[in-house]
């Protein structure tokens, strides 16, 4: 490649590239939310007037009821007044969950009418108050109130990930890694990711059912960033700012990259839905890879993309339960299913895929994990005399160690608080009461079928998808009428007996309660039997790939046009219904800190009164310079006698205090919060902070250690290819 054709090829991409680092630094494409008219829109005032006077018989006091219905993120914002008067007046700042405002309270100058403030607000604001004061004067007539969020810069993010998915297709064009064929296969399967996310093209964030709790997950690892840890697992941002270890519990790797962009300026709506984007594309990519590696044939992969990157389950999962981890999970699915597939019956090098796999799954989501595991050792007894014939087993175990090493980090410190009595009990379900009727896995979005046990699961799609099944039914069609069946038939017709297998898992027809009772109970942190649809997902669409393209032998491109035109018609009535939602958390506007789940807390914890957010002192001490930013206090002590500070955050295990560079001893205070100990004449500045655990360090060090190995083994490989090649 000469210097010319190397600028013909790069200079574009760099140039783009420049551009999106000018919209970054200059903010030229920044935004902010403008709440105009807040005395007409948010608040409520005496008998709906703004104007009171003496004359009228009015008295000194508020004027309105405060109350706002704004939670808003924590930030800088500035707050407009107009309100006329001939005394000074008030006007009064705070918060229903006590997040510190600062200032909390404002003078309204008699005669000057209008003016501006900037608020700081410390931690997450849940039911902003702005309560108006009626305090001198003869009269007060309030005109507007106006406030602006900080400024965010979606707009930039939009255009670096345009800008690098266009370079990228550039690069690939005019170097011919990308041309003919692959482009057709690239149009239909980009068509079907971008149809998959219609509801997340918009500013605003649908209420799901798991909306709040992953908001909170996210800006609860933004929290944990910010006070120096990494990785987090104690955040100060869940709870009403007492913070939570649901990065212990539920692996917030994946998600790393959105604190990130929050961090550096993005709104939660937006970095929410560029994640339902990004996990789409990661889902119709692992499809194909996982597909083509099966089957051979590109528009195989491609129909099994569209398949399942156009399921109705997946939808659901993203945009009417948003299941984050789910969702994740099932983006890497289709690996895992081929490194198991490989490993047992196939190239047995895939261990490493099948490891890795195994724990990107348990590090988005456990309860994938544990069907995961069913599956892997139910179809490992189904070929058992295989795998001892080959010699599998070492592979299998291989695998096993692989993902328990790259997990070591999360599992060490998860092992040692489920030991301290703290998980998930609080949301353990009798599986089969969510368990569907078989009529839910053939109807069409929601339905007015009655569940007995459970009526909700009417609201919401749970069906395999029309597409899907008629896909799978060709496969089976293709295999019995085939006179010779090859290694590719007998991968889609197994997968889609799995399918069906599955299919029958999720309904009332599998006998859950025996298996609860054969379990001691361990069945139900499935909690819904209608998870394992996630598995029957991607069963039909790989063999549903093969079965089109076979069936359709002479054509294949059609029949990823088939397969693209009616996955789309059948899926868009829950797109549809979910982009008109009309429960949503507004553009600047943020979640409830406190309504979370009651997960991960520790025993005899009371979630209901976070929002006391005072010191609490005992012996003969004082604070001074009181500053709490996420898990992190700071202050002044002099302490002179015995005493102790009990500070509004949870005190889990790994939280230390020290004074001037000495160690202070820490306990749990009142309602588990986190309280130090300071001995007599111990004076100077204080700090808190969660520092974690030794062993935490070392299993760190383990997973970061196997990680490398497998980028240099990876490496490593690809240059010996080269080589050979």
């Amino acid at each position: 490649m000469n210097k010319r054709s190397a600028f013909a090829i790069w200079g574009p991409v760099v140039a783009a590239m420049l551009l999106v680092a000018a919209a970054f630094a200059t903010g030229i494409l920044d935004r902010q939310r403008v709440f105009e008219d807040m005395i007409y829109t948010n608040m409520r005032f005496e008998d709906g007037r703004y104007t009171f006077s003496l004359e009228q018989g009015d008295a000194y006091g508020l004027v309105n009821d405060g109350e706002t219905g704004l939670n808003l993120p924590e930030g800088t914002y500035r707050l407009r007044w107009e309100v006329e008067g001939d005394g000074d007046n008030i006007l009064h700042i705070s918060c229903n969950n006590g997040a510190l405002i600062t200032p909390g309270e404002i003078t309204l100058p008699a005669g000057q009418g209008r003016g501006e403030v900037e608020l700081t607000v410390k931690e997450a604001c849940v039911g902003l108050n702005l309560g108006i004061e009626f305090a001198s004067g003869t009269y007060i007539n309030v005109v507007n109130l106006r406030m602006y969020s900080p400024f965010y810069n979606d707009n930039a993010w939009t255009l670096l990930f345009v800008a690098v998915g266009l370079s990228i297709l550039w690069v690939l064009c005019v170097t011919g890694r990308l041309q003919g064929e692959q482009l057709g296969v690239l149009i239909f399967v980009a068509l079907a990711v971008l149809i998959a996310n219609g509801p997340a093209y918009k500013e605003t964030l649908n209420i799901a059912h798991d909306t709040n709790f992953h908001m909170a997950r996210i800006e609860n690892l933004v929290s944990g960033l910010r006070s120096g840890q990494f990785p987090v697992r104690a955040g100060g941002h869940t709870y009403n700012g007492y913070g939570a270890i649901t990065s212990v519990f539920y692996g917030d790797v994946f998600l790393y990259p959105l604190a990130i962009m929050r961090m550096l300026g993005a709104s939660i709506q937006y970095v929410m839905n560029a994640y339902m984007v990004g996990v789409s594309i990661a889902s119709a990519a692992a499809m194909y890879v996982c597909a083509k590696r099966m089957f051979g044939g590109r528009w195989a992969a491609a129909c099994a993309a569209i398949l399942y990157t156009l399921a109705v389950y997946r939808a659901t999962n993203a945009y009417t339960r948003c299941a984050v981890g789910e969702m994740t999970a099932m983006a890497i699915l289709p690996l895992f299913m081929l490194g198991l597939w490989e490993v047992v019956l196939g190239d047995r090098s895939y261990d490493v895929l099948l490891g890795v796999s195994a724990a990107c799954i348990f590090l988005c989501h456990m309860i994938s994990t544990l069907i995961c595991a069913m599956t892997a050792v139910v179809f490992c007894l189904l070929f058992v005399r295989r795998i001892f014939r080959e010699k599998r087993l070492l592979s299998l175990f291989k695998a096993l160690g692989i993902a328990l090493l790259l997990c070591a980090f999360q599992l060490v410190p998860l092992l040692m608080y489920s030991m301290q009595g703290i998980g998930a009990e609080a949301i353990l379900i009798d599986v089969a009461y969510f368990a569907l009727e078989p009529a839910q896995l053939f109807s069409l979005g929601s339905g007015n079928t009655v569940v007995p046990r459970d009526p909700r699961l009417t609201r919401f799609a749970t069906e395999i998808g029309l597409p899907q099944m008629v896909a799978a039914a060709l496969a089976l069609y293709v295999i019995v009428t085939q006179k010779k069946r090859g290694k590719q038939e007998q991968a889609a017709g197994l997968l889609a007996l799995a399918g069906v297998c599955f299919s029958v898992m999720s309904t009332m027809l599998f006998p859950w309660s025996y298996v609860e009772v054969l379990t001691g109970g361990l069945s139900n942190y499935i909690q819904f039997s209608w998870r394992f649809l996630m598995m029957t997902t991607v069963c039909f669409a790989l063999a549903g790939g093969y079965g089109l393209t076979r069936f359709a032998s002479s054509r294949p491109d059609v029949a990823a046009v088939l397969a693209l035109c009616v996955a789309a018609l059948c899926t868009m009535p829950t797109l549809s219904r979910e982009t008109r939602y009309d429960e949503y958390f507004a553009y600047g506007q943020s979640g409830d800190t406190g309504v979370t789940y009651p997960e991960y807390m520790l025993p005899g914890s009371d979630a209901s009164r976070t929002t006391e957010r005072t010191v609490l002192t005992e012996g003969d001490v004082v604070l001074e310079g009181y500053d709490k930013q996420g898990t992190t206090i700071t202050g002044d002590v002099s302490a002179q006698s015995d005493a102790a500070l009990t500070f509004p955050l949870f005190g889990f295990d790994g939280y230390a205090a020290e004074v001037e560079g000495q160690r202070m001893d820490v306990e749990l205070g009142d309602n588990n919060r986190l309280k130090v100990l300071l001995p007599a004449g111990t004076q100077g500045t204080l700090k808190v902070w969660f520092a974690g655990k030794g062993v935490w360090r070392i299993a760190d060090a383990v997973s970061a250690l196997t990680l490398l190995a497998l980028v240099l083994r990876s490496v490593r490989r690809r240059k010996m290819r080269a080589s050979k090649a």
